[in-house]
């Protein structure tokens, strides 16, 4: 996982010299558009690991936290869409407490960070229909005294 560390002196002062910052950081992010009240953008590890996103920036930005949202597709179920923007957006409440130009960044860290280290990304659907199975055969089988397990293993 990578961190950036930046210094409280190097900040951007304003929302475009943010995003111009994040994008000079994160150039895997591809910004379709933006404007001083939102920004479109995707970030792509694979075709079939693509996540689309709008981040909204309220009056009173930064002191007011961006709304991030995640666009709901075949690649991305509405499972991954709520845990994304409910992570997302709990990391954007945090640093709008320091009232500094930084949400960006560090959204589009958090979601890149995710993407590329969770390889289930793409059978997100799959994998939660799975344990799913497993749970609801757990409860079933507890009445006769029998347990299911699923294991993942990940080879190279």
């Amino acid at each position: 996982m990578s961190h950036v560390n930046i210094s409280i002196s190097t900040l951007p002062t304003s929302i475009s010299a943010e995003v111009k910052e994040a994008q000079s950081m994160f150039p895997s992010v591809n910004v379709l558009t933006s404007t001083p009240h939102f920004l479109i953008a995707t970030y792509e590890r694979t075709p079939y690991t693509r996540i689309k996103m709008t981040l909204t920036f309220p009056d009173g930005y930064p002191s007011h936290p961006l709304v991030v949202n995640i666009d709901q597709d075949a690649l991305v179920p509405q499972g991954l869409k709520k845990k994304l923007e409910k992570e997302l957006n709990g990391l954007a409440n945090e640093r709008a407490k320091l009232t500094q130009y930084d949400q960006v960044r560090a959204v589009w860290e958090r979601l890149t960070t995710f993407v590329d280290t969770n390889m289930f990304v793409p059978c997100w659907k799959e994998l939660k229909k799975c344990v799913d199975l497993v749970q609801s055969s757990n409860t079933k089988a507890t009445a006769k005294g029998k347990q299911s397990t699923m294991s993942i293993i990940e080879t190279k």
